[in-house]
């Protein structure tokens, strides 16, 4: 993938469509976790190859505008205390969920580094936090997701991995088979409802203190979504007879629609 596609300054609806699952080139149980050797917030570098053979790790990726690493902390910090002298915790620091005029795109690794520690000194993380470069070399190698979960055993293989860390019951019963060196059941968690109520809790506020830009791009987003996923649910399905169609109110529903930021010229002005 390109770094002009992974790099944005504005969330658009089909970055928060690609959010909630991964895609079908993206590392998975089976495979062994693409290697990484960022710098730390901690002054050295975080190295894959220091944990393969030792202990198993688990990477949880994050950003200081991302609502989805927020209020996934305090599952993460019960989960680190209990699982954490048994399991590497780390945290690639990757790029801005929801950039906005104050909390901007980092366009040098300085501030990325930056960015990176007042993360770790607003949520006070205990597990390190690896900080990707700013083309995303370690993100992108595990298919860009803001707030997901990837947990390799001790030979480096991935055996459970997860879209949202907020997913607590998926992950907790990952990490226990792991510290158990058993392979958990199952390897992957496909939860959406309570990690995404979490987040919606603090998503407002989250943009808000990135800058209006933030907040509009994120109102147009959700709004195109919501438009998206309505008509989805409004598209006849072929395998249904078209009596069973029309009983449903859906006999007659066009092609959908697809829109784009273009298509609300007053989209600065929604509520």
């Amino acid at each position: 993938m390109s770094t002009s596609g992974y790099v944005y300054e504005h969330v658009t609806s089909t970055v928060l469509s690609e959010d909630v699952s991964f895609g079908k080139d993206a590392s998975g149980p089976g495979l062994h976790l693409p290697a990484f050797d960022p710098p730390s917030t901690d002054g050295g570098r975080i190295r894959s190859a220091d944990h393969v053979g030792h202990r198993p790790l688990l990477l949880v990726t994050g950003s200081l505008t991302c609502p989805m690493t927020v209020s996934s902390k305090p599952v993460l910090k019960d989960l680190h205390e209990k699982f954490g002298s048994e399991i590497a915790f780390v945290m690639p620091h990757v790029r801005e969920a929801h950039p906005g005029r104050r909390r901007d795109r980092p366009r040098s690794f300085e501030k990325k580094m930056e960015r990176a520690w007042a993360l770790k000194r607003r949520d006070r993380l205990p597990w390190p936090i690896a900080v990707d470069d700013s083309r995303g070399t370690v993100h992108r190698s595990r298919d860009e997701k803001p707030n997901a979960v990837c947990l390799a055993d001790r030979g480096g293989v991935i055996v459970y991995r997860g879209p949202w860390a907020g997913d607590g019951k998926g992950l907790t019963q990952a990490l226990e088979s792991v510290a158990a060196g058993e392979i958990p059941k199952p390897q992957e968690r496909r939860r959406r409802f309570t990690p995404m109520a979490m987040g919606l809790g603090v998503v407002r506020e989250m943009a808000r203190k990135s800058g209006p830009r933030a907040e509009r791009d994120l109102r147009c987003a959700a709004l195109i979504s919501l438009v998206s996923g309505a008509q989805r649910r409004a598209r006849p399905d072929p395998a249904r007879s078209p009596a069973k169609r029309s009983r449903a109110g859906s006999g007659d529903v066009g092609e959908p629609r697809t829109y784009h930021l273009a298509s609300f010229p007053n989209r600065h002005h929604l509520p």
